[in-house]
């Protein structure tokens, strides 16, 4: 008979009444087939060791008890299946006291819900019987399908960093839960602004980790209130309205430091035998403070044979205001963008800034609707999703790159991964370039600190957050740090400058182009 196969699962143990530090102590378990995280957790409680200590109770993903650190990312054990060519690293979630094992105390989480006064706040009894449709409720329904289980706080760089000061997406969510409900009538804008609503990167884990409701926290919650904080007068921060005024007095989210990118190139750059045709769009930083990285996007464009539209009057894709809440200045530029691609018939449009470019994937067709203008009539496409899936490796100038024998490790912006999906594209463009030592770790995807606005209004906690990414990159001792966002660039390139460090920061395009050149990165 054959042997069955078996799972390997490392588990963290610590008690703190009689241990110094956290051990792991390793079991084999029978994989069987749709086995959950859950059921491996009581094989080994009812077969190799009844002292592990674990919390669960409903088995279906409704109580939230079984929330654990699985593989480093907090999710439920009950609704995790058991992939049996992988190996685990069960742990107890992050950001909370540990009572024993993989059991943590959640007091610390659930009294600070208290203080948000977690229920309806009236001044008048209403008239009865109360009536109220299904839209009036929507959203606050959405959000209050939480189940409480504190995986997002648990998974959130900014609780981890802030020194246990920002309450967290569920209390966001929490807190808009009631302000989004018709019947409350207390002044949750105001808590949630005193609470660290502009703590929040918009790195958008906390989504990712909400199994099985799949809140969107960020967009929902935290954006929503920020959009009511500055209707109200409470925001943006001191530090974001710089932005905001240089957008609505110029076009632009930042001033000029030197020549535009626009106006160092011509308005089409033509190529012998296009095989496509497109627009790149720099966004602010590019055009206006790191041109270089734009040069050699229009460089590998031009390598691959693509006729490049420059607009020489594109204005701010005002990521910055839909993310800081100041959405009233959005509009106007949203609209003043799209007619001006319609009139530049261009139908694909390529930018590196996965801010910019997932602003206009996702904001920009709700404010076209909201004004009832016609959507826009072409495709965007980040720059790694264009190389990859749109031009194609059958198509890719692969000849003519050179060896770049260096090591280089990968930082996922979160607007680029979780906000476009888009991960897998830049690690196969890396992987192309001869002799390139590419090195993936674990945590590629935590949050580097600058989105969301944080990084302009809380400096110090976008600092931290940094920092902490930083050494998680340099741990495995890089040439360079690659990404492919000029918002993430800028925060890599100050937070290696800080640390003394001689590793590079570098976007996809960069090395793509040297490659090209056959510079030596040494």
């Amino acid at each position: 008979m054959a042997k069955k196969q078996k799972v390997q699962f490392r588990i963290q143990r610590f008690n703190p009444d009689i241990d110094d530090e956290p051990t792991y102590v390793t079991f084999k378990v029978p994989y069987s087939d749709r086995q959950g995280v859950l059921d491996a957790l009581h094989y080994i409680f009812q077969n190799l060791d009844s002292t592990l200590a674990y919390r669960w109770n409903c088995r279906t993903g409704q109580c939230g008890s079984c929330a654990i650190d699985i593989n480093g990312i907090p999710g439920l054990a009950c609704r995790t299946v058991v992939d049996p060519s992988k190996q685990y690293t069960l742990e107890p979630l992050f950001n909370f006291p540990i009572i024993r094992d993989l059991v943590v105390d959640l007091g610390p989480g659930f009294r600070r819900l208290e203080k948000l006064r977690p229920y309806l706040e009236r001044t008048s009894a209403p008239d009865r019987p109360e009536k109220l449709t299904r839209e009036e409720i929507s959203a606050a329904m959405e959000l209050r399908s939480c189940i409480e289980c504190f995986s997002c706080y648990a998974a959130c760089p900014a609780v981890a960093s802030a020194k246990q000061e920002f309450p967290g997406p569920i209390a966001m969510r929490e807190l808009a839960s009631f302000e989004f409900d018709p019947r409350d009538q207390g002044d949750r804008v105001q808590l949630a602004v005193t609470s660290g609503l502009y703590d929040c990167t918009s790195c958008g884990i906390c989504k990712e980790v909400c199994i099985p409701k799949h809140i969107d926290t960020r967009r929902t919650a935290v954006e929503g209130l920020r959009a009511l904080a500055v209707e109200r007068g409470m925001g943006p921060l001191e530090g974001h309205q710089g932005f905001i005024k240089q957008i609505e007095s110029t076009g632009y989210a930042v001033d000029v430091k030197s020549t535009p990118l626009t106006d160092q190139l011509p308005d089409v750059i033509d190529v012998d035998d296009p095989v496509d045709e497109v627009l790149f769009y720099p966004g602010c930083l590019i055009n206006l403070r790191i041109q270089q990285v734009g040069l050699n996007v229009v460089e590998v464009l031009k390598r691959n044979k693509v006729r490049v539209h420059i607009p020489k009057d594109f204005v701010c894709c005002t990521s910055v205001a839909f993310r800081t809440g100041a959405r009233a200045i959005a509009s106007e530029m949203v609209i003043q963008n799209t007619d001006y691609f319609r009139k530049l018939g261009v139908n694909k449009v390529v930018g590196l800034c996965p801010g910019c470019m997932s602003t206009i994937k996702q904001d920009w067709p709700i404010i076209l609707h909201e004004k009832d203008k016609p959507p826009y009539d072409f495709e965007p496409f980040d720059i790694n999703e264009y190389l990859v899936d749109q031009l194609g490796f059958e198509r890719f100038n692969q000849q003519d790159l050179k060896p770049l024998p260096i090591r280089v490790v990968y930082h996922d912006p979160c607007h680029l991964n979780r906000h476009q999906g888009i991960s897998e594209e830049p690690r196969k463009l890396l992987r192309m370039i001869p002799k390139i030592e590419f090195i993936d770790v674990e945590d590629s995807d935590r949050c580097c600190g600058a989105g969301g606005g944080v990084r302009a209004g809380r400096r110090e906690l976008s600092q931290e957050i940094a920092r902490i990414k930083y050494e998680i990159l340099s741990e495995v001792k890089p040439d360079v740090i690659a990404t492919s966002c000029s918002f993430c660039f800028i925060q890599l390139v100050d937070v290696v400058k800080n640390s003394n460090s001689d590793i590079r920061v570098m976007n996809i395009t960069d090395l793509l182009a040297a490659s090209y050149r056959g510079e030596s990165l040494k």
